[in-house]
Order: C-alpha cells, then structure tokens, then sequence
C-alpha cells in the first residue's frame, strides 16, 4: 500500500482499538464509523503531541485551493471507505451524487488497463475535487490528511512537469498516518472482515451502488472490488 517506515507501536494500538470497537461496540453503522473515527481521532492526536513537544521549523504551506496532491491515486481501507461513502450519502443532494457517478465511472475507465507508474503519471484530478477543493474534505481518508508540503511551488512545478519526486514533507507526519493505516487493515484482518487497501473511485462506487454495506462489510462479506 505504501513504502512509508511503519511505527509498529501505534499500528499495534489501533488494532487492538478496531477489535474493541467491532466486538464491543453498539449498532453496525455506528461501529463501523467507529473504526475510521478513532483511526482519524488518534493520528490526530499523536501528531498534535509531537509537534507540541517539537514545534515544526518550517511552516506547512498547503492552502484551501491548492490540489496538486489531490491528483494523485489514492488507497484507503475499508473502514475510510465505508465512513467516506457515508459522508457523501449523508451530505450530498441527489444532483451531487449523480455528478460523483459519472466522475467515478470517469476516472475507472481512465484506470483501466493502465499500471500504477502510468496513472502517477498521468495525474487525473480526484472525483470528489470540485473548484480546486475536496467536496467531501471531513470524511477523507487517512492519506489524503497525511499529504503535505513545505514548499507550494514544487508542488505546482512537479504537476506541470509530471515528476514523480515528491516535495519536502515532515516524515513524522506520514509514518503516523500511514501507521495506523496498517493497524485498521490488521484489525480487519483480525476480526474477519474485508481488509485489502482498495482504490478510492472504485471503493466509492462499491459503496452507493450496493445495499447495507456496514451491515454487509461487518457480517464478513466482501463488498469492495480489491
């Protein structure tokens, strides 16, 4: 899923903490928007701790309208699928969703056939990116919270010339996102239920074309396309 360094410690914790919620959590749907609730509350929370201990040197210098990492491929789990496919079941009309579709069948057909190296290359806008901002920012997955920048004109330069090295970034703040990325797809693994990273626009589809998937998901049934 990535080549991030992994902190074992916090995969370990957010495992265990996606055991609890599905053994002992009350209600289906609100158990599984427990898993990438707490998965987002504790990423949050260890980044805050650190860099209140060590106060970053550089300023971050990402800004609402700037989206050159917003077009780029995007994996998540299930548990930020399915809490992402609620956010936009719960807060997107009816004429919203139905442009989503067809911005979702869009970037499928643009994937097909084409290797991971091609579409990093290629580098088509996210289906829920609208006017340069994400239409379903609150509910975006783990790796979408963890892209950053400490230098907005490489970001710019490196689109426009398709070059895939990435610009200075804080690693703290990959290696706990990307880490408790591991820990809910160890945690699904333990509890049975569907556990491969799967690709944003297709998991998405999944999500509001089938009945009950919390439900579903829960139960052990697999209802993403990995």
């Amino acid at each position: 899923m990535h080549n991030n360094p992994i902190d074992e410690r916090l995969a370990e914790l957010q495992q265990a903490k996606v055991i609890e919620i599905v053994y002992y959590g009350a209600g289906a749907g609100e158990k599984a928007l427990d898993l990438a609730r707490s998965a987002i509350l504790f990423a949050e929370q260890v980044i805050s701790m650190i860099e209140s201990a060590t106060p970053l040197p550089t300023p971050i210098a990402c800004q609402e309208g700037c989206d050159f990492c917003c077009r780029n491929q995007v994996e998540l789990t299930p548990p930020e699928a399915l809490f992402l496919g609620h956010y936009v079941d719960r807060h997107f009309t009816d004429a919203q969703k139905e442009g989503l579709m067809g911005a979702l069948h869009r970037s499928l057909e643009l994937q097909a056939r084409k290797s991971k190296l091609e579409m990093a290359r290629i580098r088509p806008p996210c289906p829920l990116l609208r006017d340069r901002k994400c239409s379903a920012y609150p509910g975006r997955p783990l790796v979408c919270r963890a892209m950053h920048s400490l230098d907005a004109g490489l970001c710019e330069t490196g689109y426009k010339n398709r070059d895939l090295t990435s610009p200075p970034f804080y690693a703290h703040r990959h290696e706990v996102f990307f880490s408790i990325s591991q820990g809910l797809l160890a945690g699904c693994r333990a509890v049975g239920c569907q556990s491969g990273p799967l690709e944003l626009a297709q998991a998405l589809l999944d999500y509001l074309t089938q009945p009950r998937p919390m439900e579903r998901w829960l139960r052990g049934e697999k209802v993403f396309t990995a």
